[in-house]
């Protein structure tokens, strides 16, 4: 008897359990007086792969010839591979003088049947099926990426795994400091080779035997130093500043499981997911000294807006160059454009940086200005929360409602199924009405999957524990903003999570507080700013 189950059943998981199919199993070999031999079971392991240990172990005994007869549930719980499925049943199954059954298909190779002639078709189904569920699969994934969830085992150095909130990073208390330590080293002049000496000296061990250990500095172990790739790839992740990219990898397709690097514009990165251990002012120093080493000359300008500006399209880090101007003794202006253009063909940019820092800092006061008349924002603010917290609770009521309606048609199902078994119910009865009860649950399942996704957004925008505390920090950023007629760089870091601009020179700001960036979307003042900006810098 052979059992397989994997991920990739779905809904069907209870149906399709180790439990109940063995059951099916044993009651055909009692039914017909077979000689039970042995039990092979893959529990976890997809279809679509013959590498699975309960499999290998059932060929091995094939080929001492201790056994004679595969009996399986359905044939998908033999391979979802249509070709690897076929070459089993019609060559190596009767090479070996195996007799192969596949109980609810009604397939039996030791007998003459229609059934067995159009087992090449049903694998065929079967592999659809398999392919079908892993873009499924793929696609649930990247929706969850796409909205801040972290996918990856292994946290980054710094960071661990929310016990109680799924797939959110928390800091490691224990090891903050280091993190801080080696960007505040090489922010200060101090190289990889550097940095890791002084790590390796002061018996701290590498994120590697932290993570097998849970110890953070040891003298006795050995074979957990630190590398400058560590540290190289350390300094250069977003992670440390609350960001998330995922998707960087990929597998060929859901057959070939062969790993290949997935290009930037197509990974998937996600802002202020998280708390971050580094400043961004301090991050992005360290990016310039990178950068500077990497192209071995001197960084000559630090403007302003340097690493806040992305391409709306490509969501690549837009690039500040000098331009000269063709004319004798005519100063050169600093350009924004986009390094993707003729590599991957983003669209082309070419805006005048010094006017789109005045555009920049004009609109930002200006909408510091609309924060500071507290009485409009909090009207806004306390309305818009109510409202989400009610379509959270329906979203949750409707929840409950489907999956306890799935988990009906799951066990009406199992006992239909039972029942054909048993002579009790017709096998004309039993597909009419398991095909319209089937229909039913993918409706559902569709349904609890957009419920999910809008649960995880409607959450998402909710700060209510956030909003005390954020609100002091705001107040005082914002005060002193707008008494400044100079804007150094690391206030504005503080103050602007990311500006994006679009082929069209649109230009989208995004602050580190939800709060300016309801007023950006809610106020009819803001409006009329826009209206100014476009016939200011019209130029741009």
């Amino acid at each position: 008897m052979y059992i397989r189950l994997s991920r990739e059943d779905g809904d069907k998981q209870e149906s399709e359990s180790i439990s109940n199919q063995r059951k099916i199993l044993q009651r055909y070999v009692k039914e017909n007086n077979l000689n039970y031999i042995k039990e092979y079971v893959d529990d976890g392991i997809s279809g679509t792969t013959f590498d699975r240990p309960g499999f290998c172990k059932m060929l091995q005994d094939i080929k001492n010839q201790n056994i004679n007869m595969v009996i399986t549930k359905d044939l998908s719980r033999l391979g979802r591979d249509y070709i690897k499925t076929g070459f089993y049943i019609e060559d190596y199954f009767p090479k070996n003088n195996v007799r192969y059954v596949a109980i609810t298909d009604g397939i039996d190779t030791y007998i003459d049947s229609t059934n067995n002639d159009i087992t090449p078709f049903k694998a065929i189904m079967n592999d659809m099926y398999a392919k079908d569920i892993s873009k499924k699969i793929r696609s649930v994934y990247k929706e969850k990426q796409k909205n801040g969830e972290y996918l990856c085992s292994i946290p980054a150095y710094g960071y661990k795994k929310h016990t109680v909130i799924k797939n959110k990073l928390i800091i490691d208390d224990q090891v903050r400091a280091i993190v801080e330590k080696i960007f505040d080293m090489y922010a200060n002049g101090h190289g990889t080779v550097e940095i890791a000496k002084y790590l390796n000296s002061n018996q701290i061990l590498s994120p590697t035997g932290y993570r097998k250990t849970g110890i953070v500095q040891d003298k006795s172990k050995t074979g957990y130093n630190w590398n400058e790739v560590t540290l190289c790839n350390m300094l250069k992740n977003e992670v440390y500043i609350g960001n998330t990219i995922q998707n960087k990898k990929s597998v060929i397709s859901y057959k070939v499981k062969k790993i290949k690097n997935v290009e930037k514009e197509n990974q998937i990165r996600v802002n202020n997911t998280h708390e971050p251990i580094i400043d961004r002012d301090v991050f992005e120093r360290v990016q310039c000294i990178i950068e500077k080493k990497g192209t071995n000359s001197k960084l000559k300008y630090d403007y302003l807006l340097r690493g806040l500006v992305y391409c709306y399209h490509c969501k690549r880090k837009l690039q500040i160059v000098l331009k000269k101007n063709k004319k004798r003794n005519a100063k050169s202006h600093p350009y924004i454009t986009c390094s993707n253009t003729k590599e991957h063909g983003c669209y082309p940019l070419n805006m005048n940086y010094e006017k789109f820092e005045k555009h920049i800092i004009y609109i930002v006061k200006k909408i510091c200005q609309i924060y500071a008349k507290k009485d409009i924002f909090y009207s806004i603010y306390e309305e818009y929360q109510n409202k989400t917290l009610n379509i959270e609770e329906e979203y949750k009521k409707n929840l409950e409602k489907i999956n306890q309606a799935i988990n009906d048609i799951n066990s009406n199902l199992d006992k239909m199924y039972i029942d054909k078994l048993n002579g009790i119910l017709q096998e004309y009865d039993y597909i009419r009405v398991s095909q319209k009860l089937s229909l039913e649950r993918e409706k559902l399942n569709q349904q609890k999957q957009e419920l999910e996704q809008k649960i995880i957004m409607v959450k998402d925008t909710i700060e209510t524990k956030k909003y005390e505390e954020k609100k002091k920090e705001l107040d005082k950023l914002i005060d002193s903003f707008l008494k400044f007629e100079k804007i150094d760089k690391i206030f504005l870091y503080r103050l602007i999570n990311e500006i994006e601009i679009d082929k069209d020179k649109n230009v989208y700001i995004y602050f580190n507080f939800s709060k300016l960036n309801s007023i950006t979307k809610n106020l009819d003042e803001f409006t009329k700013i826009e209206e100014i900006l476009k016939e200011k810098y019209n130029s741009l």
